[in-house]
């Protein structure tokens, strides 16, 4: 884990970079589909919405959750990826909705820097390192000239 800042603008600008946003969507699908068949099980997607602790957690401190109400939640999440509901998720469809929900933080986020504890692995950190990549190419031309 590190301590970055960003704002939507770092996440809407990675997502506009084709490139980088589609060979970071392809890595972590081909990690997830640990029997590289080219579809995401339900097993195979539950590793990573589990890491998500979406209900888990209240502010960084772990909290009791009925086990019966987060079946239902990873559920959802599933089937929000699961566009065509055969009950598997093909590269596309998590393309697709990692796409939206990595928007839908942007627009949360706003374009006020906001400081924030990410995940090594995670798509936010993957558009820090983006961003300071860009803006690392983009001094050194100007130092260049």
């Amino acid at each position: 884990m590190s301590v970055e800042i960003l704002d939507g603008a770092t996440i809407v600008n990675f997502l506009e970079d084709e490139d980088a946003f589609n060979l970071s969507v392809c890595d972590r699908f081909a990690h997830l589909d640990s029997n590289d068949d080219g579809q995401l099980s339900y097993e195979e997607m539950l590793k990573e919405l589990q890491g998500l602790r979406v209900m888990e957690t209240h502010f960084g401190v772990d909290v009791e959750t009925d086990r019966d109400e987060l079946v239902r939640v990873y559920d959802s999440l599933f089937v929000q990826f699961d566009h065509d509901l055969n009950g598997t998720v093909d590269l596309e469809e998590f393309k697709a909705e990692t796409r939206q929900m990595m928007l839908a933080m942007a627009n949360g986020m706003g374009f006020l820097p906001v400081q924030m504890v990410l995940e090594e692995d995670s798509f936010l950190k993957k558009a820090v390192e983006w961003e300071s990549a860009k803006l690392l190419a983009s001094y050194s031309s100007c130092m260049a000239t």
